[in-house]
């Protein structure tokens, strides 16, 4: 092992030049001498030279002294350290480890008065990096997945250069885990460089590890202010052409001041559609609605849009849905039929309705339709029921009508079986009394309720015995209901406790029945979510209806150059599950396509949990790591902070020489002093 000795402020080594100035001042000396007469001089010949010899000797010893002492105070400030280092591969030295965490979440996108975080933090890693002797591997950790791990000084300084901000965080504990595995029983420092946000200040889930020492490096914003879109949502569970929706806004100011006048842009379909001013008092939420009308078929491809600085990533909401061009409904059918089914939905180009008879169903596709009506069934079997079952789960309508007291018993064995509302015993004569107008199924069926409206009678009945998670739409006066919702899997089961025929209720007359129908047929695949979360747990599910069985697919974002071949999974349900999510990396709209034709367009969206400005301080970093450094980094004081990194890395893995050097000083100074009166006597 070789003692190799580093200097932590090397340019005070330049004062070296001052020991010159002794030099000089020594051999050409200035003094002035007096004349003093004496009668003979032979007496002093001999004391003359004895003292001469003395002198030469005494001032080479006090320049020696003086030298000594004004390199030794240049030395001291600059503060040398040892530091030792391997010879060769063959010695049993061993190296530290240094494991640097660099915090490169959205928040370090934030701003001080120099500059932003993530650059004054790669900043401080160049020095940490720097100040290390040669020879010293590092692994860099950051909120991507990959690791660099055992790298030299310029591989990590390439690392570093290209880090990127990521909607991924990391927890604490998580991050002290991975340092574990890093570490592998050997002592380790640490590093963290990052603006600690509350949320991944997990302390209470730190496993300790006396092996691994961390160094906090806090870096502090000074801007605090942040308006975001936390989301959107509609007021319809579903879309149709020609239909008014209206959007909601939900903005977010997490800003201790007030916002006034914030504009709020809508595009859809690359189309401005309108811009909303709003005003966010300090701390607050609000909601921004705007109307618009779906004019076609197909895609929407939405856009909701602030304008908010430094932090950006979370000023853009993206959305999309699907208006289908023509809504299919089948009727399976067995002794009797109602005709009011093919009345309502023939009157429009926008709808197919076809009637089949249970005995010809073997061979049907379930999933090409939209809504599948069981009216009065009496009979079924085994293959029909699961057949049904699948077409409900993969996100299907499915609407229970029952006829006589045998069909009842009938459809409450598939009832049972997918646990939803069954019929009970039969009872007769009743009106509907209210209507759940705030459901899915009725909002904005009736511009205005009016208490003495005349509902729908019914004859006969069969009560329905209400489960868990199941919407009641329609009860009557004594509270039976007759009529309810339920979703099963991915689609929804709706169950009437009444025939439609016309000797039996005069629903079919009644304006109620056109949005009961038409909503059913519409709802489907309502669950199918308008926008993605990125990198989080969230499966990222595509509609994958009447799409046959390894289709070869490919994902494109709108916006971008980004195409892919997605890696499928197909669930229970049926869903087509995304695998490889991880190629989805920016927010925006990407278009999932088979063969030319678009199946489905995925909105994905960042994470808002980084949007919320709350950091852990100084103080509560100090008090959960009490043995551990911890600085605050502040963005205004460059120079401080590339002092406050050497100081640690020297301290933490090398030997201080500076109080050596100051001793050396002082004892040299004294022996001056010594030797300098001792030349007076």
């Amino acid at each position: 092992m070789l003692l190799v000795i580093h200097f932590l402020y090397p340019e005070f080594l330049y004062g070296l030049f001052a020991l010159s100035i002794p030099i000089i001042l020594h051999f050409f000396s200035f003094k002035k001498y007096k004349k003093i007469y004496f009668s003979n001089f032979n007496f002093l010949a001999s004391l003359q030279q004895q003292k001469k010899n003395s002198s030469r000797l005494k001032n080479l010893l006090l320049l020696l002294l003086r030298l000594t002492v004004l390199a030794a105070i240049v030395i001291a400030f600059a503060n040398p350290y040892s530091a030792t280092r391997t010879v060769s591969a063959g010695n049993n030295g061993e190296k530290p480890q240094v494991v640097i965490y660099l915090d490169n979440s959205f928040s370090m996108s934030n701003t001080g008065s120099k500059g932003i975080l993530l650059e004054e933090a790669k900043k401080q890693i160049f020095d940490i990096l720097n100040t290390y002797p040669p020879g010293i591997s590092f692994t860099l950790l950051t909120n991507d997945p990959l690791q660099s791990v055992n790298k030299t000084k310029e591989e990590i300084q390439t690392v570093t250069g290209i880090v990127k901000t990521t909607s991924r965080n990391k927890k604490l504990s998580d991050l002290f885990k991975e340092a574990g595995e890093i570490s592998a029983g050997k002592r380790t420092t640490f590093f963290l460089l990052s603006d600690f946000q509350t949320r991944n200040c997990d302390f209470q889930s730190i496993s300790p590890d006396s092996l691994i020492e961390p160094v906090f490096l806090l870096l502090e914003p000074e801007n605090r202010n942040n308006l975001y879109i936390k989301e959107v949502s509609f007021d319809q569970a579903f879309h149709k052409k020609n239909q008014n929706d209206k959007i909601s806004i939900h903005l977010v100011n997490s800003s201790p001041k007030d916002f006034n006048n914030v504009p709020v842009s809508l595009t859809i379909n690359d189309k401005k559609k309108s811009i909303s001013k709003v005003n966010l008092p300090a701390g607050s939420e609000r909601s921004v609605e705007i109307s618009y009308l779906n004019t076609e078929n197909g895609f929407y491809k939405g856009c909701v849009e602030i304008t908010d600085f430094p932090l950006i990533f979370d000023n853009t909401f993206y959305f999309s849905y699907k208006i289908d061009d023509k809504i299919n409904v089948l009727c399976i059918e067995q002794d009797k039929h109602c005709p009011y089914f093919g009345k309502l939905f023939s009157d429009t180009s926008s709808y197919s309705i076809s009637y089949v008879n249970i005995n010809q169903t073997a061979n049907i596709d379930f999933q090409k339709y939209n809504l599948i009506i069981l009216d009065r069934l009496s009979t079924t079997w085994t293959g029909l029921e699961s057949a049904l079952e699948n077409y409900v789960i993969a996100g299907g309508n499915l609407l229970f009508l029952p006829g006589t007291e045998i069909s009842a018993h009938t459809l409450n064995q598939l009832l049972q079986k997918i646990h939803a509302p069954q019929f009970g015993k039969a009872d007769s004569n009743t009106v509907i009394a209210h209507l759940e107008s705030e459901a899915f199924l009725f909002k904005d069926a009736f511009e205005k309720q009016d208490k003495n409206t005349t509902l729908p009678s019914v004859n006969l009945f069969y009560p329905l015995q209400i489960t868990a998670n199941s919407e009641k739409l329609l009860t009557d006066k004594k509270g039976n209901t007759l009529f309810s919702a339920y979703t099963y899997g991915s689609g929804n089961i709706y169950t009437s406790a009444f025939s439609f025929e016309p000797e039996n209720s005069d629903l079919v007359f009644h304006p109620l029945f056109v949005p009961l129908l038409v909503n059913m047929a519409y709802n489907i695949n309502s669950n199918l979510k308008n926008s993605w979360t990125i990198h989080s747990d969230e499966r990222i599910v595509i509609n994958g209806k009447n799409l046959p069985d390894n289709t070869p697919l490919k994902i494109t974002g709108q916006h971008s150059q980004l195409e892919f071949i997605p890696e499928i999974r197909k669930d229970i349900s049926g869903n087509l599950i995304l695998q490889n999510t991880e190629n989805l990396e920016n927010a925006g709209l990407y278009e999932v396509i088979a063969g030319n034709r678009i199946i489905d367009v995925l909105a994905c969206n960042f994470d808002r949990t980084e949007s919320q400005l709350h950091f852990c301080n100084l103080q509560e970093l100090q008090k959960q790591f009490p043995k551990a450094r911890v600085e605050n980094i502040k963005t205004t004081q460059f120079d401080r902070n590339s002092e406050i990194v050497k100081e640690i890395v020297s301290e933490d893995n090398n030997k201080y020489l500076t109080r050596w050097f100051l001793l050396l000083a002082v004892i040299a100074l004294l022996a001056e002093q010594w030797v300098w009166r001792r030349k007076l006597q």
